[in-house]
């Protein structure tokens, strides 16, 4: 009998174990992006999309065209004038591409600068790409 208890309580433990990992949101799921969605090009062109949150510097860009042309972002330092990164998303899956500072190095923004972000798809087929600009003070 008592062996009997330790395995039904074990059991419990797991089940309730497998619901709380199963309820707890993933990291992108608790991002609160403070800006975006950033678009390619004009207006019209809206073939990739890109978010940027300050707190964590995370970096998303979305494929958002069924084009099959690649999403991208530039990352920029524009205090220094420095190329960061770049991220690239290849199709248009319903998945995003991601970067934050806990990839370390140069994924993490350095603080109090301007940050740029060049918005864009397939380099050589977008002569007019999104460009924005965010002060990083997170």
């Amino acid at each position: 009998m008592r062996i009997k208890r330790i395995v039904q309580g074990g059991i419990s433990t797991l089940a309730m174990g497998a619901f709380i990992v199963a309820a707890a949101p993933g990291s992108a799921q608790a991002v609160n992006w403070d800006h975006g969605p950033m678009y390619s090009g004009d207006k019209g062109d809206k073939a990739a999309s890109a978010y940027f949150e300050e707190h964590g510097d995370h970096v998303k860009v979305c494929d958002i065209d069924t084009d099959g042309k690649k999403a991208w972002v530039n990352v920029y330092d524009q205090t220094t004038d420095d190329f960061l990164y770049s991220v690239t998303d290849k199709k248009n899956d319903g998945k995003c591409s991601y970067r934050h500072a806990s990839d370390g190095g140069k994924y993490n923004l350095p603080e109090h600068h301007d940050i740029g972000f060049t918005v864009s798809y397939e380099v050589s087929d977008n002569p007019n790409p999104g460009f924005y600009i965010y002060f990083n003070d997170h």
